[in-house]
């Protein structure tokens, strides 16, 4: 078996907006496809990312310069992570395709997990 990162990308204001029913119906969602995948003993784990600002460490001429990230001004951020454990990445293929992430949001990209396997 084989780990791999489920990469959740959404448009940085995409939950803001939400009514407060419209904000439960997603997570009662997400919640029910964690239920399922671990009980089918694939889901490893996963984390949602923080939609406020965060830091950027660059390497340049300058030395080590470190800038707060204008998350408001990109057009898509990486809203969270999801770690699946399945035998190859056509599985993991599959798991994106049904991942209630693309019901809500146009992408998810699919990382293997180096050594996990």
């Amino acid at each position: 078996m084989a780990k791999f990162a489920l990469l959740l990308h959404h448009a940085p204001d995409r939950y803001t907006k939400l009514s407060e029913d419209d904000s439960m119906n997603v997570m009662k969602d997400y919640i029910a496809w964690v239920e399922k995948t671990v009980k089918d003993g694939i889901y490893a784990g996963g984390h949602k990312l923080s939609a406020t600002a965060g830091t950027e460490v660059t390497s340049g001429t300058d030395g080590i310069v470190v800038h707060e990230s204008p998350l408001a001004e990109l057009p898509e951020i990486l809203g969270g992570l999801m770690i699946v454990e399945v035998a190859e990445m056509t599985d993991a293929i599959e798991l994106a395709r049904n991942h209630p992430h693309l019901v809500h949001n146009s992408r998810i990209e699919i990382r293997k997990i180096e050594g996990e396997d």
